[in-house]
């Protein structure tokens, strides 16, 4: 029997948004030149798990100060990663300080209230469940992990984004459902509940202990709700186990609804070839150049690198001009690939004559 797909939260919300976005992402590991905004993530990412438990005097000086500029480990790393992913402009470094600063006095350790038995940063998980009817196989990090006397536990996840959660994102999130049931699986005798801190909005508490609007408290998931999600993963796995060149081409984001939840997806997920919009007019930036507006990367077409190893498996691939960012070993070759661009924006023959050949 085949390997079960790994199931991430990441992984089927991409397959839910579009099967078109799914396949070139998973199934032909385009290349996808992320934005400023996942790259900051990553950034704190990185210094949050760097903080975890072992630097309370870096910790300590950031907090005091509330800048991580006069802290020389931190702003070392932080200034190396910010160049390697571009992101090394006055803008984008200020934006990464505040966000640091901001996750590091909101309870970073979990003791506020009282001090956890067990903590964790970054803590992995890697479930594969077969149970009966239920089948599926789960896998992912957890920012940070508290556990305490009465075996309540908090997992808490750092959030980047320019916008809180809203809408089905907060009734039906995916992430939440599955960190609780991975700890339920790895800790039984624990009751887990999930917080999602949003870096770019308040997270201070005020005088009755309330945070800011950047602070998220999930409702406690139920046994049985849990249970139910277990059915759900399993229909997930069922999907994606089976997913190919056919189920890539079933839903288009272009085709959904548009959400009416002001959450993203439908046809806002493929975005616009052009610039930002205002009464006919584009949107400038603080330099008076016009604004790019989003596009899916994989709306258009593109030429790319691809590595393979001796039996032709593709390994990674690489933009044209990032070539030396595929590393060669025994065996392996690098092919040149020509990408037609999504079917539904594009000439559909292409596509499929490409589909064939990979």
């Amino acid at each position: 029997m085949s390997e079960l797909t790994k199931l991430s939260a990441s992984r089927i919300k991409t397959a839910q948004t579009c099967s078109w976005t799914y396949w070139c992402n998973y199934k032909l590991k385009l290349p996808d030149s992320g934005n400023d905004g996942s790259s900051r993530g990553t950034i704190c990412h990185n210094v949050f798990e760097l903080l975890g438990d072992k630097h309370k005097r870096e910790f300590n000086k950031i907090v005091k100060e509330g800048t991580i500029w006069n802290t020389r480990a931190v702003a070392s790393q932080v200034n190396k990663e910010a160049e390697e992913l571009n992101v090394n402009d006055k803008e984008n470094l200020d934006l990464i300080d505040e966000m640091i600063v901001n996750g590091l006095r909101c309870d970073f350790f979990g003791d506020t209230v009282e001090k956890p038995t067990h903590a964790e940063s970054e803590k992995f998980f890697d479930l594969e469940i077969k149970d009966g009817i239920k089948r599926y196989a789960i896998r992912g990090y957890i920012d940070k992990l508290f556990v305490y006397k009465d075996n309540s536990v908090i997992i808490r996840d750092f959030k980047s984004s320019k916008s809180v959660f809203k809408g089905k994102e907060i009734s039906d999130n995916l992430q939440n459902l599955i960190y609780c049931l991975a700890v339920k699986h790895l800790m039984p005798e624990c009751n887990p509940q999930s917080e999602f801190l949003f870096l770019r909005f308040d997270l201070d508490r005020d005088l009755l202990g309330n945070y800011g609007k950047g602070f998220l408290k999930m409702d406690k998931i139920s046994p049985e709700e849990l249970e139910g999600f277990e059915y759900q993963l399993t229909e997930f796995q069922n999907y994606l186990d089976n997913f190919d060149k056919n189920t890539a081409m079933s839903n288009y984001a272009a085709t959904q609804d548009y959400p009416k939840d002001g959450t993203f997806g439908g046809p806002l997920a493929c975005g616009k070839d052009g610039y930002k919009m205002s009464r006919g007019e584009p949107i400038l930036d603080k330099n008076g150049e016009p604004i790019l507006a989003y596009i899916c990367p994989y709306r258009k077409p593109m030429e790319y690198y691809a590595l393979k190893d001796k039996d032709g498996n593709l390994k990674k691939t690489a933009f044209l001009e990032e070539k030396y960012k595929l590393t060669i070993e025994e065996g392996d070759e690098i092919v040149k690939m020509k990408y037609e661009g999504c079917p539904h924006w594009n000439n559909k023959e292409k596509i499929e004559d490409f589909l064939d050949a990979n």
